[in-house]
């Protein structure tokens, strides 16, 4: 073989040589690049997701602000139209005729008095003898032996009744905080069945 056959075999072996170690650098680019695109497209995928998430989180957080503050204002609503309720009550029976007030005073007497004898505080509604007229008719009525206080009490509403050092409140504000939550227990109740 001559040196240009040589040559000429070298060179076509390095041609050769060369096509396929850039053939196997094509195929390592291209599968390189496939796997950078599924990576991409892995990475886009999670982010796509992660930012999905966030959105509806977001989104059920503002709903559930939302339903929070609405709930603040139906209860602030409601809590309102009870006070305006234990109000006018109030009034509603501050302001009572006298004798609408000495019936129910006189039943009331009736079923907190255990002995039948006790000192009656009344408050500021009433006279002197108004109010003694009641201590006479629950004296006359139950058969009792109760006395009129001298001093009256710094109240609207209501009497309490005294033995010794035991005292049983019944005026109005003692009433309206003792029964308030119960009562407003049943109005909720009665409010909640309407709707």
């Amino acid at each position: 073989m001559s040196v240009e056959g040589i040559i000429e075999r070298i060179i076509t072996e390095a041609r050769e040589e060369a096509a396929r170690i850039i053939s196997e650098a094509e195929e390592e680019a291209n599968r390189i690049d496939e796997e950078l695109k599924k990576e991409a497209d892995k990475y886009y995928d999670n982010q796509l997701k992660l930012i999905d998430k966030k959105y509806r989180n977001e989104k059920e957080r503002a709903i559930l602000n939302k339903r929070l503050e609405n709930r603040k204002e139906v209860l602030q609503v409601r809590q309102k139209w009870m006070d305006d309720a234990f109000n006018r009550a109030y009034r509603s029976l501050v302001e009572q005729p006298f004798e609408n007030y000495k019936n129910l005073i006189l039943t009331m007497i009736d079923k907190v008095s255990s002995t039948k004898d006790e000192e009656i505080l009344f408050g500021k509604k009433g006279s002197d003898a108004e109010l003694k007229s009641i201590v006479d008719e629950a004296n006359k009525k139950l058969n009792a032996k109760f006395s009129l206080s001298k001093d009256r009490g710094n109240f609207e509403w209501g009497f309490i009744l005294k033995k010794g050092k035991i005292e049983t409140n019944v005026t109005i504000d003692s009433l309206f905080r003792y029964k308030r939550d119960e009562l407003e227990q049943k109005a909720w109740e009665i409010f909640n069945v309407a709707q």
